[in-house]
């Protein structure tokens, strides 16, 4: 009898006991629930990036690989060892400019310092905002960029740390005074990361490098020092000031902006093509051509109002495309130089072949015969024995002036004009994010493993390599609209140019 008793006080007194803690948890996930409803939702989103891990990326990049058709019928590889090297220095005596600016430059480090409101852009520089970046490349970035947004991050940290001290940088990124080619080049890649002089870490950098730009154009609008040859650090210059009032809307950028336009525009030959010194004679340089034909299209965005420097850009175009290039059984290749008779020098270049390819693509010429045939002559590229690989002397570009990572600068760009979904690109942006993920030096900076892209300098090399790695937000490709999908709101696509423009 006991025990029984015993038995129903346990039993009444474990059911008392669970009605009372499904109570206090009621009571608890009521409390929990009303002081939730009060507080504000933390929305803050974070990128995680992970270092880069060598077998991580090989994984990755074989996936990537397997996903991707091998190109078929490509055409046997092509000798492209040149009996003439293609100069590309701009390296010379860094003397002051005797016969300086008419802009006003006295405030400007304390405008330049002192602009603090957002960038907005439109058109093919709208992915450079933070949150577009981050979008672009988790777009077009197939988990690459986890490996490619640190190695921009170091390259960037490694060029603000050897800036020289008037805001220039020279050849080997000693800090001591530059010229307006490797400054121009520097502020390409910090402005093609979305880096304006309002910059929290990088804006004391951007500020400095445009002064000494302004500060150094002369009289006749000519930025000097350019280098061993004035048109490449000039147009360089010139590349990076239209981006920087682009993005900026600086009016004290406007004047030197269209001051450096109108050298171009006046150094440019009937036939549409440069040469050094913006001498009209006998010679179309067609790798002074390219660096103009960026510049003109830069520039054509900056100053969308002026349908002068629009007309000059595409007659740049021309002269690279109907001067300089060759269609052999369909394929179009670019030549180094060509005469006004016609005569080509150093054809079938790898490097200018894809800097004409990016050309056409960048001036709305996507759908012609000739951007159609310039394409099928790059898809060599992706070609296993030619894809980027570090150390490869075998690839297209080993045996020309310009160095490897120049080669990879254009094409990689040219690919991801073409489609940044298609097989080019993909297979294209895998190697070369593994070659330079991996060969990238501790402080962050690349010297090109080939004799010829050494002599460029850990300024050109590492300037370039990161505009390579921003590929997927530097210039948002202007044949992908459709694909494009817009969140917030949406912009005006300009059908002639090719802009377009997105807020993701």
């Amino acid at each position: 009898m006991k025990v029984e008793k015993s038995l129903k006080l346990a039993h009444t007194s474990s059911v008392l006991i669970s009605v009372i803690l499904n109570a206090l948890l009621v009571v608890g996930l009521f409390t929990f629930i009303t002081l939730s409803s009060g507080m504000e939702r933390d929305t803050t989103t974070v990128m995680v990036i992970d270092p880069v891990n060598q077998e991580d990326i090989e994984e990755l990049e074989e996936e990537i690989v397997e996903e991707v058709q091998e190109p078929d019928d490509l055409d046997e590889l092509v000798d492209f060892t040149l009996d003439t090297p293609m100069d590309t220095q701009f390296e010379q005596e860094t003397e002051a400019v005797a016969d300086v600016t008419n802009t006003d430059v006295s405030s400007l480090s304390d405008l330049m310092s002192d602009v603090s409101s957002p960038v907005v852009m439109t058109g093919l520089l709208v992915g450079r905002t933070p949150r577009a970046r981050q979008a672009a490349a988790a777009r077009y970035g197939r988990g690459l960029e986890k490996f490619s947004e640190p190695a921009v991050m170091k390259s960037l940290e490694w060029l603000r740390d050897h800036q020289a001290a008037d805001g220039s940088w020279n050849k080997q990124g000693t800090k001591s005074r530059g010229n307006v080619g490797y400054t121009g080049l520097a502020l390409l890649a910090f402005l093609a990361h979305g880096e304006t002089p309002a910059s929290l870490e990088f804006g004391d950098t951007v500020s400095r490098g445009l002064r000494f730009l302004v500060e150094n154009q002369d009289s006749k609008g000519v930025f000097r020092p350019a280098g061993g040859h004035t048109v490449y650090g000039h147009a360089m210059a010139t590349y990076a000031m239209a981006e920087a009032y682009t993005m900026t809307d600086t009016i004290l950028l406007r004047e030197p902006l269209q001051r450096g336009v109108k050298v171009i525009m006046d150094g440019q030959m009937e036939n549409g093509g440069y040469d050094y010194e913006y001498k009209k004679e006998n010679r179309n340089d067609v790798s002074v051509g390219a660096w103009h034909v960026q510049a003109l299209k830069a520039s054509s965005i900056a100053l969308h109002d002026d349908p002068e420097v629009k007309k000059y850009f595409q007659h740049a175009m021309d002269g690279m495309v109907f001067g300089s290039s060759v269609n052999s059984d369909g394929a179009r290749s670019f030549a180094y130089t060509v005469n006004n008779a016609g005569k080509l020098g150093n054809g079938n270049h790898p490097i200018l072949s894809s800097a004409g390819t990016l050309g056409l693509y960048l001036s709305g010429r996507s759908k012609s015969k000739e951007a159609r045939q310039a394409l099928k002559y790059i898809e060599r590229f992706t070609n296993s024995d030619l894809l980027p690989q570090w150390g490869n002397l075998k690839s297209a570009g080993s045996s020309t002036y310009g160095g490897e990572i120049m080669l990879w600068y254009y094409t990689v760009q040219a690919f991801f004009q073409e489609n940044p979904d298609g097989k080019n690109f993909t297979r294209y942006m895998a190697s070369m994010v593994k070659a330079l993920a991996q060969n990238q030096a501790e402080d962050g900076h690349w010297d090109c493993y080939t004799e010829n892209g050494k002599k460029q300098g850990p300024v050109f090399n590492t300037s370039l390599a990161a505009l390579g790695l921003m590929v997927y937000y530097r210039y948002l490709p202007t044949t992908q609209a459709d694909n494009i999908k817009p969140a917030e709101a949406t912009f005006d696509v300009d059908e002639d140019d090719g802009d377009i423009g997105f807020e993701i």
